[in-house]
């Protein structure tokens, strides 16, 4: 939204011709400074000039009081403004009113334009013997408001030669969601565009330049068009094969006579009887675990 009142301030602006830049001046005078006191701050009662694009100039005052006082008494009275740049006093005039009768006095004052930020506090004091009453001070100006750097002030897409323009130009190119042709920066969008058009095409040409190179790296990797010598390094291979053809010789396995001879081994075994065991007998007879087993047998038999 913020971006978008910008947009409309700054078509608002663009719709007066770039050649009517132009300052407003404005004269005037102040209330009385001295309406409170013998001394007053400048701040309160000139404009404002905290904008950049305001400027205000003094050229010339006024001031008037009754000095209250015996004739045969001595007193100086001394009307100043300090000079905030400088130092010392920017304005300063002294009202000798030694062995005279009090009164009221007025003066005025013109002067070359000085700049409101010379302008100190002012005030008005006594020396001697006296007392100012209904003092009275005003003071002449100029106010110049440049309408070029004010448009520039409240945004710098107001104009391409504000400070800053560029900048702003392209953060709100960035934003820009749907622009339309009454859109005061449309031209510039659209070219922006037309230049991120031609870059990227640009682009696409080298890549299509530089394709058929790696299409033959490719190409040559996968061996389409690699030779024997390329895919395998042959003198390795002829190595590995020189090893594998030292084959251990076995002919003398096969050359050497073991002496020997015919071994004749006649076995011959008695034939005798082996006697039964009659202590197993009685054993096993006795045994419950054989007699289960041998009648198991018959249970067997009777079941099939």
């Amino acid at each position: 939204m913020k971006m978008r009142n910008q947009l409309y301030l700054a078509a608002l602006v663009l719709g007066v011709s770039s050649s009517s830049c132009f300052s407003d001046t404005t004269y005037g005078g102040t209330s009385n400074a001295a309406i409170n006191g013998l001394s007053w701050g400048m701040g309160t009662i000139l404009p404002d000039t905290s904008g950049p694009y305001i400027s205000v100039q003094i050229n010339g005052l006024t001031y008037r009081y009754t000095m209250v006082k015996d004739p045969e008494t001595n007193a100086t009275v001394y009307v100043r403004n300090e000079d905030a740049v400088n130092g010392g006093y920017v304005f300063e005039q002294v009202d000798d009113w030694s062995k005279v009768p009090g009164g009221t006095i007025q003066k005025y004052f013109r002067f070359p334009y000085i700049d409101s930020s010379r302008w100190g506090d002012g005030s008005m004091t006594v020396e001697g013997d006296g007392k100012i009453k209904d003092p009275f001070m005003t003071y002449n100006y100029r106010e110049v408001i440049d309408e070029s750097l004010q448009k520039c002030y409240l945004t710098p897409l107001a104009d391409p030669q504000c400070p800053g323009f560029d900048a702003a130009l392209m953060n709100y190119l960035n934003n820009m969601q749907e622009p339309t042709v009454d859109d005061p920066f449309y031209d510039q969008w659209v070219q922006a565009n037309l230049s991120l058009d031609e870059e990227a095409e640009v682009k696409d040409q080298e890549e299509q330049i530089e394709e058929p190179e790696e299409e033959v790296l490719l190409e040559k990797q996968l061996g389409a068009e690699s030779s024997i010598d390329e895919m395998v390094n042959t003198t390795e291979q002829a190595t590995i094969l020189a090893a594998l053809a030292q084959v251990p010789k076995i002919e003398p396995y096969y050359i050497i006579t073991i002496p020997g001879g015919e071994y004749n081994d006649v076995l011959e075994f008695d034939s005798t009887d082996i006697p039964d065991n009659p202590r197993a007998m009685r054993s096993f007879a006795t045994d419950e675990k054989h007699q289960s087993m041998v009648r198991s047998q018959y249970n067997t038999e009777q079941q099939e």
